[in-house]
């Protein structure tokens, strides 16, 4: 006697497995972003592990004529951030290449787009980051 098994339980398990990698997708900090240009100039910066958290490395620079070579290109700027659920990270700083002072850093990664927030006192800075890679 052939024995039949329901296809339906696999079809749950397996929908709930992609719907769970395509929400982990959408909320992934890993790779490059594209920082918000200010004043012409702009950044690509590449997200991966660090001592168990998150950071951000600078790999390329550009200003309004094109790729620029040196000054932050290899520094990193976002340390230490976690994960705290929904695409949020947090528990890290934002730190400027040129002086070294840093701020504390919020995260929100939403599909192609990072909504990045930084601090100090009452002075917030806002802007949006988009996925390259």
């Amino acid at each position: 006697m052939i024995q039949t098994f329901p296809m339906k339980p696999l079809a749950v398990a397996a929908a709930v497995t992609l719907s769970a990698t395509a929400a982990s997708a959408e909320t992934n900090l890993n790779g490059i972003w594209r920082t918000a240009t200010y004043m012409g100039d702009y950044a690509f910066v590449r997200f991966g592990p660090c001592s168990g958290k998150i950071c951000g490395v600078v790999t390329r620079t550009f200003g309004p004529n094109g790729e620029i070579q040196g000054g932050s290109l290899g520094k990193t700027i976002v340390i230490n951030m976690e994960p705290v659920g929904g695409g949020e990270f947090a528990n890290g700083r934002i730190r400027r290449p040129d002086t070294g002072q840093s701020a504390p850093l919020t995260l929100q990664v939403n599909g192609g787009t990072m909504n990045v927030s930084a601090c100090i006192g009452p002075l917030c800075r806002n802007e949006t980051w988009t996925r390259v890679q």
